[in-house]
């Protein structure tokens, strides 16, 4: 299917310049006393590849897991945030947190009388320091999170709530990467017992994993025993796999699902028509998740002359414009609102981000590729939008550049492991994982050259530099500044090639109140702790 036809049959058409949108980007918290009970219902575009947390940062898993387990420290839920960019750190199970003079140690202390859910091996005990600190120990042995825990040096329980963390150099964004919602805390029962964490998934969690069958439903059930008391307040929370979007998009008509989301505002109007109750909240974005990730450890692309032709030869407006109705931003890595306070235009990304074929065509040339190259490309389809962008990229490079990009669409659990473990040549359509909230996450961990997390291959002494000195730098003001050059240096050297993006809108039923997303925290995926206070008027 062509471009063209396809861009028609998700019901788009080319418009000159952005669609105003009349909906809130801001649901404030209900006033009304919140009410007990219920089944929140949600058919979701992802599922689990594996339950482990030590293995994956999908939103497959942790679009729940954040439900079934706790973190030391998390980000303020939407009816405690002051705005939808508001990054406030908040206690889970650590009540309070400080750092010494040079910020490489670091003192939790717990929440007393919290309790591990009722299940055996647990049975109900305490949750003590010892159990954190072991936690973060099997991180830092394996997995996707190891990289994050092995700045640790070590660490002391001086009783049984107090841990204190010992790091390898000084760290004043630690509390931001313990608060990610990755860092679920597990029970060394479990994994002792099993050898792994691939069949129950226990926590100190408001709700209880009662069933997870693969590819067809996850079923959450409330704790009783959760620290909390009186919360959550929905009693079952089902989320159904359910990859189509015609399919997810029935079910909420149909009552089936509570939750959509939906990319463009031809399409919140389409639902509406059937479901004018429905309440909208427009998603104001921070940063793109997904842009064109190349193998720029080998050639063509460690040349970045051809980086940089390659992104010129793409007509990112043309994206906005037709893919996501003049809605979408043209993409960039870092949340802006970390180094100025409005989002930036296409023409702020500077002349590399410029649609200018010609110079692109002459950069290509002197690299050595006058006449173009092969390659390929694979992705996976998280919205039917994306496959559209990616034949408008497939065309672009054609055009301009001579470029024949052969494609090939996974599923996802095939393109998430290939990507994130690195297994390709040529290009994909990658990824920065959609978890991270804190500075140091989206700047230190996705793009130091030693990073597990650097799945743009990133290899530049110029950012590692920087990043290090960021985490360094206690100043907020120092902070933006540093953050201002990391984000600068990656546009001038086309480190990652950010591609337009929208997450749209969600559309609600009537009855949700107090599940509203915020930046960077979608209720429905990385921000799912936030359920805990979602409630249901019926």
């Amino acid at each position: 299917m062509g471009v063209t036809a396809l861009v028609a049959a998700t019901g788009r058409g080319r418009v000159s310049a952005a669609t105003p949108s009349s909906y809130p980007d801001w649901i404030p918290a209900s006033t009304k006393p919140p009410k007990r009970g219920g089944v929140l219902n949600r058919a979701s575009v992802w599922d689990p590849p594996v339950i482990d947390p030590r293995h994956t940062q999908s939103i497959g898993l942790f679009q729940f897991a954040g439900l079934t387990s706790s973190r030391l420290i998390r980000y303020a839920f939407p009816e405690e945030a002051n705005s939808t960019n508001d990054v406030t750190l908040k206690g889970d199970l650590a009540e309070s947190w400080q750092s010494n003079a040079d910020h490489r140690v670091w003192t939790f202390k717990l929440r007393q009388g919290v309790k591990w859910q009722n299940l055996p091996p647990l049975n109900g005990r305490e949750l003590v320091a010892a159990d954190v600190k072991y936690c973060y120990e099997q991180y830092a042995k394996e997995g996707v999170q190891a990289f994050t825990f092995q700045e640790i040096e070590g660490m002391e329980t001086p009783d049984k709530h107090t841990l204190r963390v010992h790091l390898k150099t000084p760290n004043t964004l630690f509390p931001q990467n313990v608060a990610e919602s990755v860092t679920v805390i597990f029970p060394r029962e479990v994994l002792e017992e099993d050898g792994d964490l691939k069949k129950r998934l226990i926590g100190t969690g408001p709700y209880i994993l009662k069933e997870h069958t693969r590819k067809v439903r996850v079923v959450l059930q409330r704790n009783p025993d959760y620290y909390d008391k009186g919360r959550p307040y929905i009693d079952e929370y089902v989320i159904l796999s359910t990859p189509d979007f015609a399919t997810r998009k029935a079910a909420f008509r149909t009552g089936q699902s509570d939750i959509l989301q939906v990319a463009s505002l031809s399409e919140v109007e389409v639902v509406r028509k059937t479901n004018p109750s429905a309440v909208v909240q427009e998603y104001k974005n921070v940063l793109a998740p997904f842009g064109l990730a190349l193998a720029q450890d080998k050639p063509p692309f460690n040349d970045v002359r051809v980086r940089r032709a390659i992104s010129m030869a793409i007509d990112r407006q043309k994206q906005v414009d037709t893919v996501y109705e003049g809605h979408g931003i043209p993409g960039w890595g870092v949340p802006y609102f970390y180094y100025q306070d409005t989002a930036p235009t296409l023409k702020d990304l500077g002349q590399w981000w410029q649609y200018r074929p010609e110079v692109a065509k002459k950069l290509l040339a002197e690299a050595g590729h006058a006449k173009g190259f092969e390659t390929t490309l694979f992705y996976y389809e998280y919205f039917p939008e994306m496959t559209s962008q990616v034949q408008i990229v497939q065309q672009d490079l054609k055009k301009n550049l001579n470029i024949d990009v052969k494609i090939t669409k996974l599923d996802y659990t095939t393109y998430y492991g290939r990507y994130v473990d690195s297994k390709w040549d040529g290009m994909s359509w990658g990824f920065q994982s959609g978890h991270a909230v804190g500075l140091d996450e989206r700047t230190y961990m996705y793009m130091h050259s030693k990073s597990t997390k650097n799945f743009f291959r990133v290899n530049d002494p110029v950012i590692d530099e920087l990043t290090i000195k960021l985490r360094r730098t206690p100043d907020r003001a120092e902070q933006r500044a540093i953050t201002k050059k990391i984000v600068d240096r990656e546009l001038d050297q086309v480190l990652r090639m950010w591609m337009p993006y929208d997450a749209g809108f969600f559309l609600y039923q009537p009855h949700l109140r107090n599940m509203a997303a915020l930046a960077l925290r979608r209720t429905d995926g990385y921000g799912s702790p936030a359920t805990t206070r979602t409630w249901l008027e019926k």
